[in-house]
């Protein structure tokens, strides 16, 4: 089965949310003896407001818990007085809680069993958040008359096990993010011309047209495992990938020609505009792949692949079509342009919940207009 799943929630959220019983206590002691003062030095509102922030909670939410934990009390003149108690108010909350979450749950388990189904497709690679806001944004007519639920919630059951037939073990554990390597870096000069002289900030996407390269390589034991050219359009983030018998310089170069040949009905330097190479060696006829296209080659600095980072996270997709340590050239070129074909079609949470391709497709368009 294929499926992603590289979210980090804070899953530990509930209508008490950090509050504790000692909470409510210092609450019932501070609030009643405020209420009960005839000489008050403050007013109630100001109260309120250093009281909760005493018990780090806001004010709204001091208001909710003294409201579900005001009881009657007889008092010794045998008349009743409003006063808060600390476990009125934590058994009322707590009981909402479990309810409400209970009753949330039930409801829309239309809405988790087709999410789960959309998960477990063999051809999915989306994760669960970007499957339930495709749902929400872009497939409305499927869940036409359903209860739905956001993504925090979601993994809210998972994590109590909330969800039938359905656990944590199926989603892929969190991966850890690379720290960058700064005492590496530069050490050893890029290639050619360095990243530091690009025209535009690591952050800056608004322009369409430039690139980031890399390639993934098969088994270093196998003789002859070939390689893929991969290229990503850093606004879009959609990929181009080109397979390759080898991971030759020359064989990379000659892969430009067949890229180059993929759009001729448009002017090529307004698809390609610039692209981002790693260090390695395949790249090493840069120069000429840069007269070829007419446009400027720019390297990251040695140790540095999150500064193409658009590049390596595609990396990792295409590496769940072809895993590390196999052999590409086993696998037909049909199969490969199918994979990144799917990766382009995936719903992406940083593009709003769009895909590379229709982005892409957008891009193209204005140039259709523009000539």
């Amino acid at each position: 089965m294929i499926s992603l799943n590289n979210l980090n929630y804070n899953i530990n959220k509930d209508k008490n949310k950090h509050l504790k019983m000692e909470h409510y206590q210092k609450i019932q002691s501070e609030y009643n003896h405020y209420m009960s003062s005839k000489n008050k030095t403050i007013g109630k509102t100001e109260f309120m407001k250093y009281l909760a922030k005493t018990i780090n909670t806001t004010l709204s939410n001091l208001y909710e818990i003294i409201n579900d934990g005001i009881v009657d009390v007889l008092g010794y003149d045998y008349e009743f007085r409003k006063e808060f108690s600390a476990q009125a108010a934590y058994d009322t909350r707590t009981t909402k809680s479990i309810e409400s979450n209970a009753s949330k749950r039930l409801s829309s388990k239309d809405f988790i069993n087709l999410v789960i189904k959309d998960f477990r497709s063999s051809s999915n690679i989306n994760s669960i958040d970007e499957i339930i806001n495709d749902l929400k944004r872009n497939r409305q007519n499927e869940i036409e008359g359903m209860e739905t639920i956001c993504t925090a919630t979601f993994y809210n059951y998972v994590d109590a096990n909330k969800i039938e037939n359905f656990s944590k073990e199926e989603l892929p554990m969190k991966t850890k993010r690379k720290q960058k390597n700064d005492e590496r870096k530069g050490k050893t000069p890029p290639k050619g011309i360095s990243i530091e002289k690009r025209p535009f900030s690591p952050d800056d996407r608004s322009e369409f047209g430039h690139w980031e390269g890399d390639t993934v390589v098969g088994s270093i034991k196998i003789k002859n495992s070939g390689a893929v050219l991969t290229l990503v359009e850093r606004k879009t983030r959609y990929q181009m990938v080109v397979k390759l018998k080898d991971r030759k310089a020359k064989t990379v170069r000659k892969a430009f020609y067949k890229l180059k040949q993929l759009y001729p009905d448009y002017d090529i330097k307004n698809i390609f505009k610039s692209i981002t190479f790693d260090n390695g060696i395949e790249f090493s006829e840069w120069l000429a792949i840069s007269k070829y296209l007419g446009i400027t080659i720019y390297f990251a600095h040695p140790y540095s692949s999150y500064e193409r980072g658009s590049n390596e996270n595609c990396n990792k997709l295409l590496r769940i079509f072809l895993p590390k340590g196999c052999n590409i050239n086993s696998y037909s070129e049909e199969y490969v342009m199918n994979a990144n074909e799917l990766i382009n079609m995936k719903i992406r949470k940083i593009l709003g919940y769009k895909s590379s391709l229709d982005l892409f497709n957008d891009e193209i368009a204005k140039l259709s207009q523009s000539t």
